[in-house]
């Protein structure tokens, strides 16, 4: 030992000896970082993150314009609980390559090759904790995962119960699985949580890092209440119309008009009593999981993703075209912003 540390000063040798016992410390400690975006989400905002700190080490949370009252609600949480980190609150155009890849860059500065970090949304409840599915249910070479939804919708009968007053504003103090309780199971599926790696590059252009890693056989399961009631609707759909009016942000997605972002009329999204493929979930039952794989590529081709992935990600890190620096999601110019904040602002969601 005396040997190895010659040449090294006593400041040398301190300094690499608390190196090492940080990594010793974490060498089995992989955290999970959760990178969440929202917009007027007051209803649902806080049941959400305190969902995500059961199992969250970090929640970075960036508001890309709220009126109504979601980042008053993330600051109040984050002065309790130092896991939550809220970026800021700044009207911004909303697409899923720069705001998720601008969260991303924010968090990397304190993640660890190891690390797991996931794209979450104020409307999504993980049914299995990611930790829990990280030791449970992945190959150790696996390293991303797609989702697996179940949509929670918002019947018929429930808008007609809300219509007649049987529902209401104030009922949105209650859990919002007591509240939705009929979902479809998602063929559509997505990227939703990797391991990281000090090497990955996340560019403006993409909604997730390139060559992020070998992709798992199983999906995530979570439960997704984007449809909650007619007001909450409504305000989403005028939302999202004022966002896909922007060309330019319109561009960022790929067949707009086919995209649920482009559906202005709310009612349009109510789903009947009768539509086929419905399923019942009554809270702290057993939820039937489903176990999909049209996410994955033949097995010829995933052997081939396996020995890249095995070895050549390093050179491929390499050939990948980084972060701007000051790259960051397009200004909602201040007229639109003065609108939305009128039209929105009327029917404020914590009321």
């Amino acid at each position: 030992m005396e040997i190895f540390f010659a040449g090294f000063d006593q400041r040398m040798i301190e300094s690499l000896s608390i190196k090492l016992l940080r990594n010793y410390l974490a060498r089995d400690r992989m955290r999970f970082f959760s990178l969440l975006p929202v917009r007027d989400e007051a209803e649902i905002i806080e049941q959400s993150i305190r969902h995500l700190l059961t199992w969250s080490d970090f929640i970075y949370v960036f508001d890309t314009g709220s009126v109504d009252g979601t980042w008053e609600i993330v600051c109040d949480l984050a002065q309790i609980e130092r896991r939550i980190v809220p970026l800021r609150r700044d009207p911004v155009y909303f697409n899923d390559t720069i705001v998720r890849g601008w969260i991303f860059h924010q968090a990397r500065q304190i993640m660890r090759t190891g690390d797991w970090f996931l794209r979450v949304d104020a409307d999504e409840f993980h049914h299995v904790p990611p930790p829990l599915f990280v030791k449970e249910r992945l190959r150790p070479y696996e390293t991303i995962v797609y989702h697996q939804y179940y949509n929670f919708v918002l019947l018929k009968s429930e808008v007609d119960a809300w219509n007649e007053g049987k529902e209401s504003m104030t009922d949105r103090i209650k859990p919002i699985e007591e509240r939705r309780r009929w979902y479809q199971p998602s063929v559509y599926s997505e990227p939703r949580m990797c391991r990281y790696r000090d090497t990955m590059h996340w560019p403006p252009s993409v909604s997730f890092p390139y060559n992020a890693g070998y992709l798992a056989a199983e999906r995530l399961p979570i439960r997704h209440y984007a449809h909650r009631d007619p007001v909450q609707l409504e305000r989403r759909c005028f939302l999202r119309a004022m966002m896909m009016a922007d060309q330019d942000n319109r561009s960022n997605w790929s067949a707009p008009e086919l995209h649920h972002w482009a559906m202005g009329e709310w009612e349009n999204l109510i789903t009947p009593d009768d539509a086929p493929g419905l399923h019942y979930w009554l809270p702290e039952t057993e939820l039937p999981e489903v176990h999909q794989s049209n996410h994955l590529a033949k097995p010829a081709i995933r052997s081939l993703q396996r020995l890249a992935h095995a070895f050549l990600l390093p050179i491929l890190d390499q050939t990948r075209t980084g972060w701007p620096d000051g790259a960051y999601p397009k200004q909602i110019p201040a007229a639109v912003a003065r609108r939305m904040e009128t039209e929105l602002g009327t029917n404020r969601t914590d009321a």
